[in-house]
């Protein structure tokens, strides 16, 4: 059920971005040295735990989705942050725990868990975490 719920983020995560909207290149984030430390673990391609055959992959500050190692088509860009953008009022002590995607599809993730093998995103607005482990 998780694998579905995923699936179907991951779709309208997709469908929703429209790329000509989004002219944003590069990192912006107001501590340097802690989000570049989370950009730098970030980088590199996931795979989701409950379906291996989707995956996402972080390069810069954009993601690309893949399923059955199909590329979606679609740069989504993200900022590393201390709250959610769409948000404010959501936020946490801990520096750089947010993941923002900007553009036509605004998301927020509390980035729960993010070492060498393991990422765990917490989508705020449902509440739904996803794991993924580094490929």
């Amino acid at each position: 059920m998780k694998a579905t719920y995923l699936i179907i983020i991951l779709v309208i995560f997709s469908a929703c971005k429209n790329d000509s909207k989004n002219t944003e290149t590069s990192i912006d984030a107001t501590n340097t040295e802690t989000s570049s430390k989370v950009y730098e673990k970030l980088q590199g391609s996931w795979a989701n735990v409950q379906d291996t055959l989707s995956t996402i992959t972080f390069e810069g500050n954009t993601s690309r989705n893949f399923y059955k190692g199909v590329d979606t088509g679609r740069s989504i860009f993200f900022t590393i942050n201390s709250s959610c953008a769409t948000d404010q009022s959501i936020k946490t002590a801990e520096e750089d725990k947010y993941l923002n995607t900007t553009g036509a599809a605004e998301e927020c993730y509390y980035i729960k868990t993010l070492n060498e093998t393991t990422l765990e995103l917490t989508l705020v607005a449902e509440n739904i975490t996803l794991q993924f482990t580094r490929q």
